[in-house]
């Protein structure tokens, strides 16, 4: 039997500000009409309750917000499926134990790679394979090729880290929680999208230099603050959540509640800051100085985007609904049944 879901009215604490542009894509109606279709096509295996609930998180929003700038609507669209997917897959797996990561991990990597999903493949699995499809016929194999890196990443480095502590209801040292988070956020899998939108890709040897790692770093991080201040009111209510910098450090130190908030406002503050004068100080990279500076200011645009998202288009954090959470299902359970 599901608990009652709490509903707020002030879902959050404090707003965030930041000195990047504020833009959308201009097929923002488009890409919720498209969004609320693929709901109730491809993600049949989530309850008709439960489609109804993303539906009014408006991820469309979010991906017309992150991805302001795109050469044409089909790179919009590519974005907006992988938008719906990664939310309900990060959710419907939320409790997934480190075995069970592995397996996935071990698919989505093969799909990625070239394989087609068994028949019988969940559908999270034949979706991806659609995605990367898409992809592909807006952009390049090299583009794919870093796509694929971070999802490797995403999935290893933070989905993998926190199933301990998720399934166990044990909160993460802070120190190392600071490094996954990094990873699980997902916004790693995003990075990609300002190439994407700009219509370039990075050289391999300026993708690797030191400032661009830190500013990809920095973007995760900041967005990871973001979330974790800005779901805290939905996370308290729903009770035994972990994996949360605000509550980690109230429970590591113990302080108040809004001590905590204010030491995670610090970091956060400490990183864009940090971005601000990496951007504007930029080591040279000859003929693509352009490019970086214009890629990076893209990426500041995502941070905004996805605030703006927050503030104006969902309804995500304003109850303690746990989404596909609840639904998923394991291989023994349905043996059971």
């Amino acid at each position: 039997m599901e608990s009652e879901v709490k509903h707020f009215e002030q879902p959050y604490a404090l707003i965030f500000e930041y000195p990047w542009p504020d833009l959308v894509n201009p097929h923002f109606d488009q890409m919720k009409e498209d969004l609320e279709s693929w709901l109730d096509t491809d993600f049949t295996f989530l309850s008709a309750k439960t489609r109804e609930s993303y539906k009014r998180m408006g991820l469309h929003g979010a991906t017309a917000r992150m991805l302001a700038i795109a050469p044409t609507y089909e790179h919009a669209s590519a974005c907006n499926r992988f938008m719906i997917w990664i939310t309900t897959f990060d959710d419907y797996c939320g409790l997934c134990t480190v075995e069970e990561v592995d397996d996935i991990h071990k698919r989505i990597m093969g799909i990625l790679k070239g394989n087609q999903p068994l028949p019988d493949a969940h559908p999270h699995d034949k979706i991806m394979a659609q995605i990367r499809d898409e992809y592909l016929s807006v952009t390049s194999p090299e583009w794919l090729e870093t796509f694929t890196f971070f999802m490797d990443r995403y999935i290893k480095y933070g989905m993998r880290a926190e199933a301990p502590y998720k399934t166990t209801g044990t909160f993460p040292p802070r120190n190392y929680y600071m490094i996954f988070r990094e990873y699980s956020i997902a916004m790693y899998t995003y990075e990609p999208w300002a190439e994407l939108g700009l219509g370039f890709v990075l050289p391999k040897e300026i993708s690797a230099h030191p400032v661009i790692q830190r500013i990809q770093a920095l973007t995760c991080r900041i967005m990871s603050w973001q979330n974790d201040v800005y779901s805290l009111k939905k996370e308290i209510a729903r009770k035994g959540e972990v994996i949360n910098l605000v509550l980690i450090i109230q429970h590591e130190e113990n302080i108040s509640l809004e001590e905590a908030t204010q030491k995670v406002v610090s970091i956060h503050n400490e990183d864009v800051a940090e971005f601000v004068a990496l951007h504007e100080n930029l080591p040279d990279f000859g003929d693509w100085d352009d490019r970086v500076y214009q890629y990076i200011l893209y990426q500041g645009m995502m941070i905004q985007g996805l605030n703006t998202w927050y503030i104006k288009d969902t309804l995500r954090y304003h109850s303690s609904d746990q989404y596909a959470e609840k639904e998923y299902t394991r291989l023994n359970d349905k043996n059971k049944s």
